[in-house]
């Protein structure tokens, strides 16, 4: 077959999420599954998409709010495990920068297990598509060497055979999902819980010190709001990036949108448990502030020192918030655990 061509397909919006105002999902890995998953199954719960990869509780943060924050994790241990938690089997494949020997074989394997996806109307995720985020390739043709791409914001495009792994980042990243696994509910629950604690205990790989993760994440970001407060008093703006605003808006949107999902992620799974529902009421207090950090983000006006030190102090403050959600979520799994699994209700 010289090619293929998914019909159809359109990016996933969570209409929920826009009617209440907030993002919806953000981070484009998770986009990109989700439109995936949407387009295979024909429904889909973001809530529980986000909530059971585990994104939903993860927080990545720059010292200078560089936007590369948001693929500053270990890539070939957490993706395939995403996948895992939507209920399905993974093929994923990568190469590193400092993998160049294996530049044309890895290529290959991946164009493979792009194709045999395709052939089953299963869209791959890849590294890079466009903007240095993660996109969708939807068709192959062989004859002219070219996919069919569906970008981060769901633009249609394409992308020559021999970019890909080397669209402007020299990073090769290929997801396809397979089929049904058979994980059951409460094992997702249970993992994406552990998850979050894991994270927020910065058990999770990151580039530190440039980077953070997890709680220390909160004071990380609301420092670089401090420094750009001071800069502004100083009356010292030609030292900021012209891309902060730009920046700021980035991390804000990426971040309240994740703890929107945290909050009713945790919703959904309490059932009445008592540790779990003060967990939602933590984390519904984390989305209210960061929608706050997010609201003022989106002004266009350059921000005013006030206004970036109010940001700080609730950014703050959402750390706290934070602190609090994952401790009810220690206190569920340690009873959990001690009591067997009668300690989770589904209910």
């Amino acid at each position: 077959m010289p090619g293929k061509k998914i019909e159809n397909i359109k990016w996933y919006s969570d209409k929920r999420a826009k009617f209440a105002h907030e993002p919806g999902i953000r981070h484009s890995f998770m986009a990109s599954l989700a439109t995936a998953l949407n387009h295979i199954e024909g429904r889909l719960d973001p809530a529980w998409l986000l909530g059971g990869s585990g994104f939903a509780f993860r927080m990545f943060v720059n010292e200078t709010m560089c936007p590369s924050a948001m693929s500053i994790f270990d890539w070939t241990e957490i993706l395939p495990e995403v996948i895992e938690q939507a209920g399905h089997d993974c093929y994923y494949i990568s190469r590193l920068w400092n993998e160049g020997d294996k530049e044309a074989e890895r290529r290959e394997q991946a164009h493979e297990f792009i194709k045999s996806g395709i052939n089953q109307n299963i869209p791959a995720i890849v590294w890079d598509i466009a903007d240095c985020e993660w996109g969708l390739i939807t068709g192959y043709d062989d004859d002219r060497q070219i996919y069919e791409t569906l970008t981060w914001e769901g633009v249609a495009a394409t992308l020559d055979y021999n970019k890909l792994g080397k669209n402007g980042i020299d990073i090769l990243s290929v997801t396809v999902l397979g089929g049904p696994n058979g994980r059951g509910r409460e094992e997702i629950i249970y993992n994406a819980l552990v998850t979050a604690v894991n994270h927020a205990s910065m058990k999770e790989w990151t580039d530190r010190p440039a980077y953070q993760n997890g709680l220390p994440a909160f004071s990380h970001w609301a420092l670089v709001y401090d420094r750009w407060a001071m800069l502004v008093e100083a009356g010292k703006t030609e030292n900021i990036n012209p891309a902060m605003p730009a920046f700021a808006a980035y991390y804000a949107e990426h971040h309240y949108s994740a703890r929107c999902y945290a909050r009713d992620f945790i919703s959904a799974a309490a059932g009445g448990n008592p540790h779990l529902e003060k967990a939602h009421v933590a984390y519904a207090r984390v989305a209210a502030l960061l929608g706050q950090v997010w609201e003022q983000a989106q002004k266009e006006e350059p921000p005013e020192a006030a206004s970036l030190k109010s940001a700080a102090e609730i950014i703050k403050k959402a750390g706290q918030a934070e602190a609090e959600a994952v401790g009810y979520l220690r206190d569920f799994l340690s009873h959990r655990d001690s009591a067997g699994k009668a300690g989770l209700s589904l209910e």
